[in-house]
């Protein structure tokens, strides 16, 4: 019987120089511990397995290779956060699916999700494909779901929910600059980045 899989198990299998050829290789590896099934004291579930492998099929530009076995992930029904599908959404949108991606996300958001990450991952994810619109509409939800959290919930919540809002206010910010909309009320309780890589709370 196998020893539990703990994080350091996955952190052991990323090294400085892999190629892509040893990305697919731990990409398989993944798939193969995933395969065994979730076990009790398991740090990582076989969810968490699948989607590590997905990203490192992404890293490599094998998109359509990650669908797969994101779709795999979301299949288990075992969680992720923020959600397993913001992975899979991910995915898609380097596969070139928008479609799917769309009708992906629209599901996300009927189930009105209370984690504000959700809105911010898959906003951003909008925003690098060049997307702002959708970006825009997905930042603008999270930042109200999180406003209202700051305000209905206890403390210890209440500042988490501001910890999301911060990021959620920065990314909308960024968003309706590249669009060339006016600051609103929001806009003014954050500073502007010019870009992703250069926003302070990533």
């Amino acid at each position: 019987m196998r020893r539990p899989r703990t994080q350091d198990d996955l952190a052991a299998l990323h090294h400085p120089g892999q190629t892509p050829d040893d990305s697919r290789a731990v990409a398989r590896r993944l798939e193969a511990w995933a395969a065994e099934g979730t076990r009790a004291g398991d740090e990582v579930n076989a969810a968490d397995l699948l989607v590590a492998a997905g990203e490192q099929l992404v890293r490599v530009g094998d998109a359509h290779d990650a669908v797969r076995v994101l779709r795999r992930a979301v299949g288990t029904g075992e969680p992720v956060e923020p959600d397993v599908r913001c992975y899979l959404h991910h995915a898609l949108l380097q596969a070139g699916d928008a479609d799917a991606a769309r009708a992906l996300a629209e599901e996300v958001r009927r189930e009105r999700p209370s984690d504000g990450d959700v809105y911010l991952f898959i906003g951003e994810d909008y925003e690098l494909h060049g997307d702002l619109r959708e970006a825009h509409r997905w930042l603008t939800m999270g930042i109200r779901r999180a406003l209202g959290d700051v305000e209905d919930t206890d403390e210890l919540q209440s500042l988490e929910a501001a910890r999301e809002a911060a990021h959620l206010l920065v990314a909308r910010r960024r968003v309706r600059r590249e669009l060339g909309m006016a600051p609103d009320d929001w806009d003014e309780l954050v500073p502007e980045f010019p870009s992703l890589d250069d926003d302070p709370l990533r």
